[in-house]
C-alpha cells in the first residue's frame, strides 16, 4: 500500500509509534495484548518495523534534496556550456564566413542541437577541433581564442556532461528510495492494521 502525501505519511507513522509505544510503556497492557501473541519479542519486531519506515522516509527527504541539487547544478552547468558554445560558435562564424569547410570541421552548418547528447557531441567536435585543426585554432586565436581559453570552455561542456550523468543518478535514487519507503512503511501498516484489530 503506497503511502504519498506526507500527511499521511506522518499520520500512518504518529499511529504507529503511539501504539507500540504505548503498549510497551504499560505493564497491564503488555500482559494483556501478550495472551494474544504479541509478547514483548513481538511487540519489538513492531517497534523494529516502525524504525525501518522512519529510516526510509529520511532517507527518501534525503534523497529526494540530493536530486533537486543536481538538477540545479545541471540546470547552471547546461547554461554555462551552452554559453560557452554560443560564444565560440558565433565568432567562428564570423571568422570563417567565406570558409565552409573550416564551419564543416568545427560541425557548425546547422543549427544548435537541443537535445543534451545532441549538444555535447557537437561542443565536444566544436571544441576538440577548434584545438585539432592548426588553420582553425591560429585564426581563432587572434580573436581572444588560444588553446587556454579553447580548454577552458571545453571543459564547460565536460561539467555539462558530468552535470547530467549525476542528475540521472540522483534521479534513480530518489526513486529507490521513494519505493523502498512506501515498502517499508507498508510493512508497518500491515503490522499495526493487525495488531490494533487484535488488541481491541
Amino acid at each position: 500500500m503506497a503511502v504519498k502525501p506526507k500527511t499521511r505519511m506522518s499520520d500512518a507513522l504518529n499511529a504507529a509509534q503511539v501504539a507500540i509505544s504505548n503498549t510497551l510503556a504499560d505493564a497491564e497492557l503488555q500482559g494483556l495484548v501478550a495472551e494474544f501473541g504479541y509478547e514483548a519479542a513481538r511487540m519489538q519486531e513492531g517497534r523494529a518495523l516502525y524504525e525501518a519506515a522512519v529510516q526510509a522516509r529520511n532517507a527518501r527527504t534525503g534523497a529526494v534534496g540530493a536530486q533537486r541539487d543536481a538538477t540545479a547544478n545541471l540546470k547552471a552547468a547546461e547554461a554555462t556550456a551552452r554559453a560557452a558554445y554560443q560564444a565560440l560558435a558565433q565568432v567562428a562564424r564570423a571568422v570563417f564566413v567565406h570558409e565552409q569547410e573550416h564551419l564543416a570541421a568545427l560541425g557548425l552548418t546547422g543549427p544548435e542541437p537541443r537535445s543534451l547528447a545532441g549538444f555535447v557531441m557537437a561542443a565536444q567536435t566544436l571544441f576538440n577541433n577548434a584545438q585539432s585543426v592548426e588553420a582553425v585554432r591560429t585564426a581563432l586565436a587572434a580573436y581572444g581564442y588560444d588553446e587556454a581559453k579553447l580548454r577552458a570552455e571545453r571543459e564547460k561542456s565536460v561539467a555539462f556532461e558530468r552535470a547530467s550523468l549525476a542528475q540521472q543518478a540522483a534521479k534513480g535514487a530518489a526513486q529507490q528510495a521513494t519505493q523502498d519507503q512506501n515498502a517499508a512503511l507498508a510493512e508497518l501498516q500491515d503490522w499495526i492494521c493487525q495488531y490494533t484489530k487484535i488488541a481491541k
